[in-house]
């Protein structure tokens, strides 16, 4: 629905197709009494409030009728953004005790054989259903069956739940996987929604990646064929709550508009996962547009327990986003391998383990943490994957000496152990 539909007389200065039968209106120079009037004409169209938070001082209200019309206030920005959202289904607001079970959060060990990207985190749920963000990339080839049976050993369930799987972006790293197990092993688990809010193609300032846009389009096509999946569309300062667990959304590519966005890991959906009284950062790919967006609206929210590092460790967010951070437990959703390349180059990786009192890299074996988080509480399990140097360099045309090839594998050896 437009919003000259809702409100005729707001004047906007620009707008945004978001796409998913969603669009964005943006108001320059706002102060908090126009904010506040554009709230109060939503209501008096029918319109009514579902959720209000106030983050650092930035306001957001959503409201619900026929669709979902989301609002918030910017004050470093004096930017009011009016989202109407056409697909977005209902959802909590506030947590829900369902069960018993302690929550888990699990970073998962990707299959990084042939490639060193790729994430995927698992949340256990008090009722023991699931919460995943991300899947590993279509290079990973056996993670599709591997993450079903890791949820079936975890619940001891043959038909696992998972209550919601959020994304982060687009890339195939993010997503290959997920189109993978809907298209050909979605009888093998329960899936009740999905949460992604992935960049139009109406952003007309994005670099166009083959690679990106045959993703969104199976992964578009696959939902379609699957209606029983609801869909939520995050928008920032929503608080999203999936049974026990909520998603506090910080930023989004609708915060990037109209900069160009020369790097797409900049269309990341930055989530601030809290359960258990453990606050959980999980910026995806965030690199140095979203970092400007976090470090002029957010300080004390930023602050957290857990960590994931932004884009596997490689460039992304700034040293003062960790700063402000001050996570005790940093997780890098990376190899080994790479990790110990970045780790000279990249002030951000140092501080953050230098902040940190323990950190777990992916590819060195599922780390298991249960909430609430205590420091030296979490259980590494065996390492499953090692890379084939061969596959790796017949794909993408590196290699490692001999001797380092020899050390990683006697430290991959030493691990399983």
């Amino acid at each position: 629905m437009k919003l000259s539909e809702i409100i005729p007389e707001i004047v906007y200065n620009e707008v945004y197709d978001c796409g998913d039968e969603t669009a964005m209106y943006i108001i320059d120079d706002t102060e908090l009494s126009l904010f506040d009037d554009i709230c109060k004409k939503i209501k008096e169209r029918g319109y009514t409030e579902s959720d209000k938070n106030i983050i650092d001082g930035n306001i957001s209200r959503s409201f619900r009728k026929d669709c979902l019309i989301h609002v918030y206030y910017v004050p470093a920005e004096k930017k009011t953004r009016i989202i109407t959202d056409g697909i977005t289904c209902g959802f909590n607001t506030s947590p829900v005790k369902s069960g018993d079970i302690q929550p888990v959060f699990f970073q998962f060990e990707v299959d990084h054989s042939l490639i060193d990207c790729g994430m995927c985190y698992i949340m256990l749920c008090d009722d023991g259903s699931f919460i995943i963000l991300d899947s590993p990339h279509w290079y990973s080839v056996n993670d599709d069956i591997r993450i079903i049976e890791f949820l079936r050993k975890i619940s001891g369930e043959e038909k696992p739940r998972v209550s919601c799987w959020l994304f982060s972006h687009a890339h195939e790293d993010h997503i290959g996987k997920f189109n993978s197990l809907l298209g050909y092993y979605s009888d093998r688990i329960k899936l009740e929604s999905v949460c992604f809010n992935f960049i139009s193609p109406g952003y007309d300032a994005v670099i166009k990646e083959d690679n990106m846009i045959s993703g969104t389009a199976r992964f578009r096509s696959l939902l379609s064929e699957h209606k029983e999946i609801k869909v939520i569309k995050p928008h920032t300062g929503m608080k999203i709550c999936i049974r026990n667990w909520s998603f506090t959304v910080l930023c989004t590519h609708e915060d990037i508009f109209p900069a160009p966005v020369d790097n797409f890991n900049d269309t990341s959906t930055v989530y601030l996962a809290e359960c258990e009284g453990t606050r959980i950062m999980l910026p995806g790919d965030a690199s140095e547009l979203c970092d400007r967006v976090l470090l002029t609206r957010y300080r004390e929210s930023l602050s957290c327990d857990i960590i994931q590092i932004s884009h596997h460790g490689h460039s992304g967010l700034s040293p003062e986003f960790y700063r402000r951070a001050n996570a005790a437990c940093a997780l890098f959703p990376v190899t080994q391998i790479k990790f110990d390349e970045e780790f000279g180059r990249q002030e951000s990786n140092r501080l953050a383990v230098q902040i940190a009192r323990e950190y777990y890299i992916a590819s060195n074996g599922t780390a298991e943490i249960p909430l609430p988080y205590r420091p030296g509480n979490v259980t590494l399990y065996p390492d499953e994957t090692f890379e084939d140097f061969d596959g790796i360099y017949n794909l993408w045309t590196y290699e490692y000496s001999e001797e380092y090839k020899n050390r990683l594998y006697r430290e991959y050896i030493e691990r399983k152990k």
